[in-house]
């Protein structure tokens, strides 16, 4: 009863809130189990997010969640909340404390919206999004359901997903692409060849994220640790030692998704030239790739226990790629699960 009197206190202080301009129609709370009704526009937004989040092809709520509804001219932003977090931040600091955290979240996303809604009108014409178009890396098993409405290249359990980009946010030293993944009805009315806008999409990707290897540092006099980022696809004199411990992930220059830079064009065959020999690939997560020449000091099982440690205690679920080992064929110009 608690929450439900919560729930109630919030929805009458967003309404009044001028700035927000919200009506009693705009917002939604679901209770844990029940299901939109035959509200068809919440109905398909519910069964995006179980797809996304829990990869179930299902409408049901699987936690209580508030749901505000920002109407433009063509089509509806949503925004949730978790009504268990906001309450949890309730009690710790009362109304004064979940206020500002839902109205930001409010109002960053209905500019975000606003700005991006020409981009979002022109996604049925190729020749205007076309140089938006990215790739991003994906576990499949994990998006399964989600993906069913995408366009994608499957290797192993990883999927390679074709998204628009929305262009980036900046949050202290850090940064994040805003994209949203290229719905396979979208792409219906472009007439270019599937391929050929995925070829596109890749290298744009590595225009905007050229591939590095990365070295983990400690800055002088401070125990701060520092990256150095090394670009290796132009100049053929730079080397890596692949058999160290420490040896340098590869990724890509905003460290964003940087898994994908393994996928990039003529990047395997460059490793190949820089190992000399085949070689393994253990994707630690979304963000990196890690080099291991087939003859090295690394066993597969070995591989198979750290990757197993890394998914299961430092990614979270979104960030978990891959739970297989593989292998580069330099003659072949093959990657193939171990």
């Amino acid at each position: 009863m608690a929450v439900q009197n919560f729930v109630i206190d919030l929805i009458e202080e967003l309404l009044n809130d001028k700035d927000l301009s919200l009506t009693e129609q705009d917002i939604r709370f679901y209770d844990k189990g029940t299901t939109a009704g035959t509200d068809e526009a919440l109905d398909d937004h519910i069964r995006w997010r179980n797809a996304r989040y829990f990869n179930e092809d299902s409408n049901v709520i699987r936690s209580s969640i508030l749901i505000i509804q920002l109407p433009f001219e063509k089509g509806t932003e949503f925004v949730n909340f978790h009504v268990g977090e906001l309450y949890r931040l309730y009690r710790k600091d009362g109304m004064k404390g979940v206020l500002p955290t839902v109205k930001k979240d409010i109002k960053g996303i209905k500019a975000m919206a606003q700005q991006n809604l020409a981009l979002v009108e022109q996604f049925g014409d190729y020749e205007a999004i076309k140089e938006h178009l990215i790739i991003r890396p994906l576990n499949y098993d994990d998006k399964e359901k989600v993906l069913a409405k995408g366009i994608f290249r499957r290797i192993g359990d990883m999927a390679l997903v074709l998204y628009i980009s929305l262009g980036r946010t900046v949050q202290g030293a850090s940064q994040n692409i805003l994209s949203t993944m290229v719905l396979r009805e979208f792409a219906q009315g472009w007439n270019v060849d599937e391929q050929e806008a995925f070829d596109r999409a890749l290298e744009n990707t590595m225009r905007l994220q050229p591939p590095v290897f990365c070295y983990i540092t400690r800055g002088l006099g401070t125990e701060k640790l520092q990256s150095k980022h090394v670009r290796f696809m132009e100049d053929e004199s730079i080397t890596v030692d692949f058999n160290q411990p420490m040896a340098p992930p590869l990724t890509t220059e905003q460290e964003i998704n940087g898994a994908i830079a393994a996928f990039y064009p003529g990047v395997l065959e460059r490793l190949y030239q820089m190992t000399g020999e085949n070689f393994y690939l253990v994707f630690s997560g979304i963000y990196d790739v890690h080099i291991h020449p087939v003859s090295g000091n690394f066993k597969v099982s070995s591989m198979r226990s750290t990757l197993s440690d890394m998914n299961r205690t430092a990614n979270r679920r979104d960030e978990l790629l891959s739970r297989q080992i593989y292998l580069y064929d330099g003659e072949k110009k093959e990657i193939t699960v171990v």
